[in-house]
């Protein structure tokens, strides 16, 4: 049916990040974001998680493009990982697509078709008329979509608020929205990261204000400052503030340096190349004189933080004079490391100062309330997170005069077919969790997550038995070594008690004709049983069968 839209999100409806959503017509499939989501604590050796492109592979024909709303990863991880199983041009305001192709530079990724859109600007996109509009976030150059359909309007916010006095790029584009707005929109698919927060979000300006008072309380101290890399407003601030204190700033992360190098070519930016220094110039200058700017490898203030505080950075020793802000909050899923970390900065001599010194880049309540009431739309879809702050979005909607019928709380994988008419959730795509460990992509199963948290919990003991070709007949001891398990050297006695268990169970089997193929699992059981009653541990426990000509 024209007059029907399908919007289906593959991601981003049930935690924060990994965000991707379609809208699909009759002939024409556009997909909104392709992130990443946060690196999991309870899935040891996984870097990050990806959205199932599944059902996209099997409607390529209809998939005309990537449309971007920022650069920060958890919209634009995942490119690198499924254009070359989609091979669709990408587009995004100017800054976003430098981002992205220096992600796709990394991952060796040529001949991408990217297209630079600036806000404010329309394109055609299959059966899709798509608008950029200007809006505010902790990152330059995001924009809200108007995306013109047969059925009506659909506008998706991405990540926005509304900072009326923005430090770097203009206002949102309210007069665009109300316009928008005044012609009926259908839906608004919209960020509710913040709908549990009442108020507005306060403007970046405000932090300016905030850090200049602690570098003039501080002059005499050295200043350790953790921010988002994606942050340039903040940093930025913090660049000029130090030039006005007479105070050089070592930038630490890779993630803070690509992106500003990429902000700074663009002209978003201009970096005080007389302010900043290489970590090794450090011991020239006095402690007052410096600034250490740190961000993480994913762009999360804690990771560079957390190796300072175990003594893993080369460059930076915490000294009881230091001074540590934290421009940031901790990023979800990361508050056990960033207690951790805290505790373990302040153990050492730190002084850690949290106030005035971070504000949000997702609209509070009051701001969604605007721009609800400035589009006045037929249907309001809660997106980004978890079912608690979309249901907490949804109360804001009600509160707007939208029908609570109107308000429609899908989750991933849903098909949610829209019209002028009617809304329904008409099916679903099953989707798998595909995980990133390294170059490997939806390569681990649970299994293997399975045994990694158990080598990390109790170790792995690992058995080898070596039989005579052809024979039954060991031409070896059973061979026991154990990692993350016990201390072999003064556990010598549980080791020679454990080697004599597997070698009378390999006597039982032998003498008793069991097949050698149960070999295995047999040792298995013999082993779970005998190191649980001796140390009450559960180790992974690997049997390694071999056969040896002699």
């Amino acid at each position: 049916m024209k007059n029907t839209i399908k919007i289906i999100p593959l991601g981003g409806f049930d935690k924060i990040g990994m965000n991707m959503t379609i809208i699909e017509s009759d002939d024409s499939i556009i997909i909104i974001d392709c992130g990443t989501s946060f690196p999991p604590n309870n899935m040891p050796g996984i870097d990050t998680s990806i959205p199932d492109i599944s059902y996209l592979k099997e409607h390529i024909d209809k998939v005309k493009g990537i449309v971007v709303t920022h650069g920060h990863e958890d919209h634009i991880g995942a490119i690198p990982y499924i254009l070359p199983e989609l091979n669709v041009p990408i587009y995004g305001t100017p800054l976003t697509i430098l981002l992205i192709e220096d992600k796709l530079k990394q991952h060796n990724i040529k001949k991408a078709r990217t297209k630079v859109i600036r806000q404010g600007n329309t394109f055609i996109l299959g059966d899709f008329k798509i608008e950029f509009i200007k809006t505010n976030h902790s990152i330059p150059d995001a924009v809200m979509l108007a995306i013109y359909t047969g059925a009506g309007t659909i506008v998706c916010t991405g990540d926005f608020k509304i900072d009326l006095t923005p430090t770097i790029g203009d206002t949102t584009d309210l007069r665009r929205l109300a316009a928008i707005g005044s012609k009926g929109v259908l839906a608004v698919l919209s960020d509710s990261t913040n709908a549990l927060i009442k108020g507005s979000s306060p403007s970046e300006n405000e932090v300016s204000i905030s850090m200049d008072r602690l570098f003039n309380n501080f002059k005499n101290e050295r200043l350790i400052i953790a921010t988002f890399a994606s942050n340039m407003e903040r940093v930025s601030q913090i660049i000029d503030i130090s030039k006005k204190y007479g105070r050089k700033v070592i930038l630490q992360g890779d993630v803070m340096l690509e992106i500003f190098k990429s902000a700074e070519a663009l002209g978003y930016i201009t970096l005080q190349k007389d302010v900043l220094i290489g970590a090794d110039e450090a011991s020239h200058f006095k402690d007052s004189e410096l600034v250490f700017l740190t961000t993480g490898n994913h762009g999360e203030p804690i990771s560079c933080l957390s190796d300072i505080a175990n003594g893993l950075n080369e460059n930076i020793k915490i000294k009881e004079s230091d001074v540590i802000l934290f421009s940031s909050i901790p990023v979800q899923g990361y508050e056990s490391i960033f207690s951790e970390t805290i505790n373990s900065l302040e153990e050492q001599g730190a002084k850690i100062l949290f106030r005035d010194l971070h504000v949000t880049g997702h609209a509070c309540i009051e701001e969604l309330k605007l721009i609800y009431n400035l589009l006045s739309p037929k249907y309001i879809i809660p997106a980004h997170g978890q079912f608690r702050i979309r249901n907490a979005n949804k109360e804001v909607a009600i509160a707007c005069g939208i029908p609570e019928e109107n308000v429609l709380m899908i989750k991933n994988g849903d098909i949610l077919e829209v019209s002028d008419s009617f809304s329904k959730v008409s099916g679903s795509v099953e989707l798998k969790e595909i995980l990133v460990d390294g170059l490997g992509i939806g390569d681990i199963s649970g299994h293997i997550l399975s045994e990694r948290k158990i080598m990390s919990q109790a170790g792995v003991v690992i058995v080898t038995l070596c039989f005579s070709h052809g024979s039954k007949r060991l031409i070896a001891p059973p061979s026991i070594v154990t990692q993350g398990f016990v201390n072999r050297q003064k556990s010598a006695s549980l080791i020679e008690s454990l080697t004599s268990d597997v070698s009378s169970e390999v006597s039982r089997m032998i003498a008793q004709g069991i097949d050698s193929s149960r070999f295995e699992a047999n040792i298995k059981r013999i082993l779970q049983e005998s190191i649980w009653k001796k140390t009450m541990r559960k180790p992974l426990i690997i049997v390694n069968i071999t056969e040896a000509v002699v």
